[in-house]
């Protein structure tokens, strides 16, 4: 059952940090690593056009979005079955079903569960054999790319600067881009990549593009997300090294 509804209405209250607890997975089955989309959780489906991802990594970690808000965290896998570890997420607060369709899927990931690939299908199965989640896989954002030239009359060389952050929990590489007058900030989170040029801030550096604002200073950032309104705390990032 697909319930026509977008991600467009949250509205984002609070940010709250899980403890995280390391569980090693010494070796990951090459065919359950890649970025799985979820088509149906406990036989209720999903919500159409909001994207349920879960990325399974070949380090032992897991992370994703629950279709508001992004989590990461690590798993143990073994033959046929993965236990996923709990999650560091940011706690937005979105439309209640979608709310509701995100609290299902981390339910489900809290158990032990079975998995199996069947071509392009990822099914987790519960402890009595049935299936509780039926993902496909789909590609990696990092995957595809197309190549941009921008040409700033007057500019010399530009000056490009590469600076990791922790953003809870996640690591997120930002290249800094100042060509003449222009400044530019690219970076990935979440599994969307982001272009921001500099606007005009009272303090520090402040970058908009589409609907995510990057606010630098110090060695502090903040990714704040429009649609989500004025209210949104934003994801607080620090920068590591």
């Amino acid at each position: 059952m697909l319930k026509a509804l977008t991600a467009a209405s949250c509205a984002c209250v609070l940010i709250e940090l899980a403890s995280m607890q390391t569980v090693a997975a010494e070796h990951v089955p090459e065919e359950l690593i890649g970025y799985w989309l979820a088509e149906d959780i406990g036989g209720a489906g999903v919500i159409a056009d909001l994207e349920t991802v879960l990325e399974i990594r070949e380090d032992g970690t897991y992370g994703g979005t629950g279709g508001c808000n992004m989590f990461t965290g690590a798993f143990s896998v073994s033959e046929r079955t993965i236990s996923f570890g709990p999650t560091a997420a940011a706690r937005t607060m979105c439309a209640p079903a979608i709310m509701e369709q995100e609290q299902r899927y981390l339910d489900t990931l809290k158990s032990e569960l079975s998995w199996n690939v069947n071509g392009a299908r990822l099914t987790l199965s519960g402890p009595d054999g049935g299936p509780v989640m039926r993902l496909v896989s789909a590609e990696s954002p990092s995957s595809r790319s197309a190549e941009v030239t921008l040409r700033i009359p007057g500019a010399g060389a530009a000056d490009r600067q590469r600076v990791r952050y922790d953003c809870g929990g996640e690591t997120v590489e930002a290249e800094y881009i100042d060509a003449g007058s222009v400044s530019l900030v690219t970076f990935s989170i979440g599994g969307n990549y982001i272009v921001a040029s500099g606007v005009i801030s009272g303090s520090g550096a402040r970058y908009a593009g589409g609907r995510y604002i990057w606010w630098t200073e110090g060695d502090e950032a903040t990714l704040f997300d429009v649609s989500k309104g004025e209210e949104d705390p934003g994801i607080p990032c620090e920068k590591r090294g």
